[in-house]
């Protein structure tokens, strides 16, 4: 399994954006950041990847879709879960210095379209299949998200076969290795960064736990390693 993380949003290279959106919490790409997919659509042939699935935030769906277009081969769809999404704090959220909005955050994620119609909306030639539409309550606690994206990583490995490539957020890339490795602390992870982790099958067919391939972090920076 590999865990990588998103590339460059809009609105860490345009400081009017989070004024001026209307939905600041869910920047898009910047221009870089495309070719920053690009770029790392490249490295990650080599694990000869079977299934991507993405978070539904638009940096998460833009960086999956460019990386699946870029590879030309015959992957016939990807999948996106909402348990992959960012921590749902104000901070990771924007909302710092606005408003916080009424009601569930399904209601006001986009608007008050549905989970699959803003997802084809975001990528509109993309071939994606929405596997759970369904957002955690905003906001929680780091406890809370540790805690969802442990197990949401756990079930993305156990529910589908081959190499699997998971497009998120900075949080899973910090729990795609202190899950593994309790005693370490991830220090920075760059955008498009990743982490890879291996399991084996007995001959019985049962499979062993998975093992952190620490030779393979790509721009994270880990303490205890």
């Amino acid at each position: 399994m590999v865990v990588l993380r998103h590339a460059l949003r809009l609105d860490e290279v345009d400081l009017a954006f989070v004024g001026s959106s209307k939905a600041p919490w869910d920047p898009p790409l910047a221009p870089a950041g495309f070719e920053q997919a690009r770029a790392v659509s490249r490295e990650l042939q080599t694990f000869e990847i079977n299934t991507i699935v993405a978070s539904p935030f638009q940096r998460c769906l833009e960086t999956a879709d460019t990386i699946f277009k870029s590879w030309h081969k015959s992957l016939n769809t990807w999948h996106v879960d909402c348990k992959l999404c960012e921590m749902l704090t104000p901070r990771n959220l924007n909302l710092l210095d606005r408003p916080v909005p009424n009601g569930h955050i399904q209601d006001w994620m986009w608007h008050g379209v549905e989970t699959e119609q803003a997802v084809q909306s975001a990528v509109p030639d993309g071939k994606v299949v929405v596997d759970d539409p369904r957002f955690p309550a905003f906001p929680e606690s780091a406890e809370e998200a540790h805690a969802r994206i442990n197990a949401v990583l756990e079930d993305i490995g156990n529910r589908f076969q081959g190499n699997i490539l998971v497009v998120a957020h900075g949080e899973a890339i910090n729990r795609s290795i202190v899950r593994l490795m309790p005693w370490t602390a991830v220090i920075e992870a760059k955008h498009c960064c990743y982490s890879v982790a291996r399991r084996t099958q007995d001959a019985d067919g049962d499979w062993g736990p998975w093992e952190l391939d620490v030779s393979q972090l790509h721009q994270v920076q880990v303490l205890g390693l």
